[in-house]
């Protein structure tokens, strides 16, 4: 029933990548600001804007350590040959060509979407650094799916997101590269999303036909411990908080988005809130249309707010038991299923088991979107 499956939100995270990729390529006097490894006694390190961040491939966007019993999930990839090797010259399973198409094989999928590294756009503060190693990034990940499966792999370009004409100059630049498409980090953006300055990048986006993404990186707003002692002591309280938050930072983004009028002055934009989830989207907007006829028809909004994710947008999920009642409020032809691998809480290998699950209720033709057709139809993909 799930043959050729295409995930529409699997990673490269920083962690996996290669550990010279910057420092090897950077100006001399760079060469301690841009993201690098350095070797301690368990192994390389990746040192960010002069922090230690944690392991070369390590597990997750975290750069853990691998400790058994940490990851429920974690375990169970280990046990079907998953590995961490935190010493220079190890393979890391997805940025090794051959073992990340072994890992697709293994769950069926016939094709997927990368997301790349955006957390260096959270975590790099000089602007012209973080600009550079973008395109770094780019031209690397470009040439891996090449090395991999370019009928199989395609990445999604890393935009920079302090500088709109930047940003509009990447995008064209990627897309003439053959990149389908772009992931935007909303946290510590040059200006709001919701301002006019973003119309460069909107424009040069619904021009190439790239897609911008923007990929959950955490709920920001989650209160913290006041110590490392409190940290500790509560760190499986405060992890629960965190990751079971963690989908719903891109409500701000959806809003925001559409708030710009960005969908009415582009109409040819495509948008994805990646990892997002799909059954809250309903209650934002009904919050949505409500709040702009009740206070902000000023705007001149030829549709409802609502209409213009159903016209332009796009969100990815991994599961969800409660999906089915929600498709017709919020589009059979707007959600993409994703893997997550190599996550933590990816569905790696297990996929088309819970997918047969969460979609048994939905009929044969809509499952086919989810699972493939839509991701197929907005990347131009063919399986």
């Amino acid at each position: 029933m799930f043959d050729k499956l295409i995930s529409a939100d699997n990673h490269i995270d920083l962690t996996y990548c290669p550990p010279d990729l910057w420092s090897d390529a950077a100006p001399q006097a760079w060469k301690g600001k841009v993201p690098r490894t350095e070797e301690r006694d368990d192994g390389l390190h990746w040192i960010v804007d002069g922090q230690d961040k944690g392991m070369w491939n390590g597990v997750g966007p975290g750069f853990l350590k691998y400790q058994p019993g940490s990851f429920t999930h974690v375990d169970e990839m280990k046990a079907v040959g998953f590995e961490w090797d935190h010493r220079r010259g190890a393979k890391p399973r997805p940025t090794t060509p051959e073992h990340r198409i072994a890992d697709m094989d293994k769950e069926g999928v016939a094709a997927e979407i990368v997301y790349g590294c955006i957390m260096i756009n959270e975590m790099v503060g000089d602007t012209a650094i973080r600009d550079w190693a973008d395109t770094v990034y780019n031209d690397w990940v470009a040439d891996f799916a090449r090395r991999a499966d370019p009928n199989r792999v395609f990445p999604l370009a890393i935009v920079p997101n302090s500088d709109p004409k930047a940003a509009a100059a990447e995008v064209r630049r990627c897309a003439k590269m053959g990149l389908r498409g772009g992931d935007l980090a909303f946290k510590g953006m040059g200006i709001p999303l919701w301002h006019h300055g973003w119309d460069a990048l909107w424009e040069a986006a619904a021009e190439c036909r790239f897609p911008i993404s923007f990929h959950s990186t955490g709920f920001k707003a989650a209160r913290a411990p006041d110590t490392p002692e409190m940290e500790k002591e509560y760190f499986l309280q405060y992890r629960l908080v965190r990751s079971a938050l963690f989908q719903t930072d891109t409500m701000e983004v959806l809003v925001s988005l559409l708030a710009s009028g960005a969908c009415d002055r582009y109409p040819d934009l495509r948008f994805v809130l990646g990892e997002s989830g799909v059954t809250w989207l309903p209650y934002v907007f009904d919050r949505l249309d409500t709040e702009y006829h009740d206070r902000a028809r000023g705007l001149g909004f030829k549709m409802k707010p609502s209409d213009y994710f159903r016209r332009q947008g796009y969100v990815t999920y991994q599961q969800d038991q409660f999906l089915e009642p929600i498709v017709p409020l919020v589009g059979e032809d707007n959600i993409m299923w994703g893997s997550d691998y190599p996550h933590p809480d990816c569905l790696w290998p297990d996929s088309p088991r819970i997918l047969a699950e969460n979609l048994a209720a939905l009929k044969p033709s809509v499952q086919r979107k989810i699972v493939r057709e839509t991701a197929a139809g907005l990347y131009g993909i063919r399986v």
